[in-house]
């Protein structure tokens, strides 16, 4: 089965297990007030549904409108179709969960006798809690029309935790690892649908591009083959076994073997924004990155959580930065995987920084600012991550 999901929003929470995802500093915001909330309410109400454009004759695409356009003529106002739609988003969780899904054996759940629903609470390494009941329903992927039910968490709170959850999202898709959909922790998509290949595109932060996730189904012919490293602690974690990490031409002087600890070792986790090291390594790794820039003066005590930024040219002449390259299982070219600019470094109001964190962990996340652009192919079956560089955008 070549199943293809294409992700473009996600309306529920599907529950992800222990992920370090969604780190306490990694948020987005952007500036909304009161009066661009009353100008897009008036064009929207204002908006002609008689005079829709319909695509020129022949054609490969066609044109895509939001239910919404169409309803509003049945309402007065733009309040009444949003108290309509939230109405109906009401029904719609009540139905859910008049058809909860009980989990036993897992202290994550709690299944209510009295209301026959099943409650689960989880927190993430941020700090970041989720609250709700589980539910079942039918997906359908659309490459070859086939279906799998699947179990899903329905949040209803967000906000109990130490960390709110950024309002920028509206669901968390859970791709750990697969494991038995019966074992305590199998609720990713990989093991609810017994995948044991899954791919899915990282596009950059510029792209205009969707993400696509696809099951069963490698979509890309080249990149770079490195090894999945068992993870005793967290099975459901993919851990990859870093063997050098190389500046310009410098090596960060650390022997291979501390890589190769009893510890979690280093983790690919497409929910983590920035790659994190443990405090001392991220040390030795930024002092190299700094001595390997030249012609750029660093800025003091740094920018935000960054501690390495350049200011950047007020003329506009592009800047230019070391290549960072990591090598997995030895020194080879077919095992490495070069960060480039804008996968090494992050544009931050004004200024260029080193896009790394040191943390207080004996183990190492590769965040999703150093895959943009890559396509991930995960091989479970056969222990194998292939990173397939500018395929995404």
């Amino acid at each position: 089965m070549e199943s293809l999901l294409l992700i473009l929003l996600l309306l529920v929470s599907i529950l992800h297990w222990k992920s370090f995802a969604s780190l306490s500093n990694e948020k987005s915001y952007f500036k909304i007030n009161s009066s661009s909330i009353k100008q897009a309410r008036k064009a929207f109400m204002s908006f002609d549904i008689s005079r829709l454009q319909d695509p020129p004759m022949p054609s490969y695409s066609f044109s895509v409108y939001h239910l919404d356009i169409f309803e509003k003529s049945k309402f007065k106002d733009y309040e009444s179709l949003l108290t309509n739609r939230l109405a109906q988003d009401h029904a719609r969780a009540t139905y859910l969960a008049s058809n909860s899904v009980c989990i036993s054996g897992d202290p994550h759940f709690h299944c209510a006798l009295s209301s026959s629903l099943c409650f689960y609470e989880t927190t993430y390494g941020s700090g970041q809690t989720t609250k709700g009941f589980m539910q079942s329903e039918v997906i359908t992927f659309p490459s070859d029309n086939t279906q799998a039910r699947i179990n899903f968490g329905c949040s209803i709170d967000q906000k109990s935790g130490a960390q709110d959850f950024s309002g920028t999202f509206s669901g968390i898709a859970g791709l750990g690892r697969r494991v038995s959909p019966k074992a305590i922790g199998g609720y990713s998509l990989p093991s609810q649908l017994g995948s044991s290949i899954f791919a899915l595109c990282l596009p950059s932060s510029t792209s205009v591009q969707p993400s696509v996730l696809t099951f069963n189904k490698a979509p890309w012919s080249y990149g770079t083959e490195v090894k999945l490293v068992r993870n005793k602690l967290n099975p459901h974690f993919y851990n990859v076994n870093i063997f050098k990490i190389v500046i310009n031409d410098k090596v960060v002087p650390v022997d291979p073997s501390w890589w190769n600890n009893d510890n979690q070792g280093v983790i690919v986790d497409t929910g983590t924004l920035i790659t994190r090291f443990p405090h001392d390594f991220y040390i030795i790794f930024r002092d190299v990155f700094r001595l390997e820039v030249k012609d750029y003066e660093i800025v003091e005590d740094g920018v935000g959580p960054f501690d390495t930024c350049y200011k950047d040219d007020p003329f506009g002449a592009e800047l230019y930065f070391p290549v960072v390259r990591f090598y997995f299982g030895n020194f080879s070219p077919s095992q490495e995987l070069m960060l480039v600019q804008e996968r090494a470094l992050i544009e931050n109001a004004g200024y260029y920084c080193l896009g790394f964190f040191g943390w207080n962990h004996n183990f190492s996340i590769i965040g999703t600012n150093q895959l943009q652009g890559t396509g991930l192919t995960f091989d479970t079956k056969n222990n194998v991550l292939t990173f397939s560089v500018d395929a995404c955008d």
